[in-house]
């Protein structure tokens, strides 16, 4: 479904619900736990970062990892600059090796540091911002593009983040009773409500860090090593076969790691990951048969 969408964006779930012969809420279901999962496009872009907003819409944030180098036309290099500011004022960035790139892009674009760069953050970011660092529940009006109505939702916060300079809202919405993501800017009104959650994350993230996430030990096969590169794990045995561990905050992702390495990947250790691969393995089969 990711791919039929990447081929036919701008898309939305409706769409590819219609075309796969689903249910516009089960397409939903499918596809919104899959944001942020690593999928193979071809063979220069192996990351296809997937967001899905709660009024339908499907786009797509190129992110390789890995591949041949590009070459830039000099319009591409502007907007690489002007996303690489961008990402100066976002939190959590590490500033001094950005500001390094940034000089660097500089340089080659022969601009020294004359270009600014101006960025409007949405109206309701801060008091969206501090309601989720504070675990408040939120009153909002959300205006659906794709049905032209507004909204109103409960939303109990789990985080903002910024994907090619659009903020965006991830928590769980009581009135789907399901986790969601709202773009900022089409928030028209957000009312605190005084009333504290301490419902956790999903997990769409792939990984969580520290000493929280689970561990899963995999048996890898040694000619796949270039798929587990770019992720953070620990190898423990190097040899014919690789055995890695790796934090696991999401089954989700630990499914589609394992499809992708194929049948020769193995569990190890069977506890909380034993039946992962088996039953993966066996929804997507069925779902095969039924389609």
């Amino acid at each position: 479904m990711i791919l039929w969408a990447h081929e036919h964006q701008p898309v939305t779930v409706s769409e590819v619900a219609t075309h796969f012969g689903l249910d516009p809420d089960d397409a939903y279901s499918e596809l919104y736990p899959l944001q942020g999962i690593e999928v193979s496009v071809n063979e220069e872009f192996h990351n296809l970062g997937v967001v899905v907003e709660d009024d339908g819409e499907i786009f797509f944030d190129m992110n390789p990892l890995f591949g041949r180098p590009r070459r830039l036309e000099r319009g591409e290099g502007l907007g690489l600059l002007a996303a690489a500011n961008a990402a100066l004022r976002l939190p959590g960035t590490d500033v001094d090796s950005l500001k390094t790139a940034v000089s660097k892009l500089e340089a080659a674009l022969g601009i020294g540091s004359t270009v600014k760069i101006e960025i409007s953050e949405p109206e309701h970011l801060n008091i969206i911002q501090r309601a989720t660092s504070d675990l408040e529940r939120i009153r909002i009006e959300y205006y659906a593009r794709w049905t032209d109505e507004v909204s109103r939702r409960t939303v109990e916060p789990y985080e903002t983040v910024n994907v090619d300079g659009n903020w965006f809202l991830r928590g769980h919405c009581l009135l789907r009773d399901d986790h969601r993501t709202f773009r900022i800017d089409r928030i028209e009104a957000v009312e605190l409500t005084g009333e504290t959650h301490s419902r956790t994350d999903p997990g769409n993230r792939p990984f969580t860090g520290g000493e929280e996430a689970p561990l899963a030990r995999v048996e890898v096969p040694s000619n796949s090593r270039w798929m587990i590169e770019p992720l953070p794990v620990q190898i423990v045995e190097d040899d014919a076969r690789l055995i890695i561990e790796l934090p696991v905050s999401s089954t989700v992702f630990l499914e589609s790691l394992l499809l992708r390495l194929g049948p020769e990947a193995q569990i190890l250790d069977g506890g909380t990951f034993g039946d992962v691969a088996s039953a993966v393995a066996e929804r997507l089969l069925v779902r095969y048969k039924e389609s």
